[in-house]
């Protein structure tokens, strides 16, 4: 009678649990095809999630970028709604962006084919806003999702946003290619907020030459596995990244004075997307010098 007791007991729990991983299945299937849509926000990612995907992210940097250095982090805001503008230059920015701000919960922009398969379910799971570039129906949808994930988020609420939204391999800032949505979306959220947004601008450097290559990536050499760290399509030896001075988006018209500081910016998103391509070539240029000095091996 006790044995019957325990089996009846140990088959209601797997049931109670294969019911429970369905369940999730179900809705987690549900939120990839609205992701895939386009201009849907999901849920918040869950500790597990962000924990689990930034470990994929650091691997992979480790193993396809080299050592990634990041220079003036600390002036990333402790706290408030915030965007990551970083300068889009490489398949690897994902590993940065992950060196960046840690496990800390995110939202960010994709395209609509970067989600389909299996990268759909990470996506989903890990903040993914998908953005349908081939309408103008599906750039307002993103848009709208961008908004509402950022000005309905958490007080420490964050958007990961490539403004030109491209990736741009030779490195070289050109102002027609940078989108003003960026600033306006910041622009919004601080007015529905009613605090400002900051907006943080990194810019981001690669090494490419062989002559930089770590013990780790001659050594893969030596095995004969190069083609081993061509996921990117190519080979990186390291990367840079350097961290500007956050830009105050406010509810209001900033004072003349902060935006000639450079403290704030202009309520216009054009004029507000210059003073942001502005600093964001300053950094590229600081990367840029940071890497060519001499490391120790």
């Amino acid at each position: 009678m006790q044995e019957v007791l325990i089996y009846t007991c140990l088959a209601l729990f797997l049931w109670l649990a294969l019911s429970a991983i369905r369940g999730r299945i179900e809705f987690w299937s549900a939120e990839v095809l609205k992701v895939r849509e386009g201009g849907y926000v999901p849920p918040e990612p869950y500790f597990l999630t962000n924990l689990l995907c930034r470990s994929v992210c650091f691997t992979l940097g480790f193993l396809e970028v080299g050592p990634i250095k990041i220079v003036g982090k600390e002036r990333i805001p402790e706290s408030g709604p915030r965007i990551i503008a970083p300068f889009h230059t490489d398949a690897g920015d994902a590993s940065i962006v992950s060196a960046l701000i840690g496990i800390s919960p995110m939202y960010y922009l994709i395209r609509t084919t970067e989600v389909s398969g299996y990268r759909g379910w990470i996506a989903t799971m890990t903040g993914a806003i998908a953005v349908d570039e081939e309408s103008q129906e599906g750039r307002t949808r993103a848009f709208k999702a961008a908004v509402t994930a950022l000005a309905s988020g958490g007080p420490n609420a964050q958007l990961v946003i490539f403004p030109q939204g491209q990736l741009v391999p030779d490195e070289v800032i050109r102002r027609h290619e940078f989108k003003s949505g960026t600033m306006a979306i910041a622009k919004i959220c601080a007015r529905k907020r009613k605090e400002p947004i900051w907006i943080v601008p990194v810019g981001v450097h690669y090494k490419t030459d062989p002559a930089e290559a770590t013990l780790f990536h001659r050594f893969i050499e030596k095995l004969g596995v190069k083609k081993f760290r061509n996921l990117f399509g190519h080979q990186n030896y390291g990367a840079y990244a350097v961290v500007g001075k956050p830009f105050k988006v406010t509810p209001k018209t900033p004072s003349p004075d902060e935006i000639c500081r450079g403290l704030a910016l202009d309520d216009d998103a054009e004029r507000a997307t210059d003073a942001y391509v502005q600093r964001l070539a300053l950094l590229q240029k600081s990367a840029l010098k940071q890497s060519r000095k001499p490391s120790k091996r």
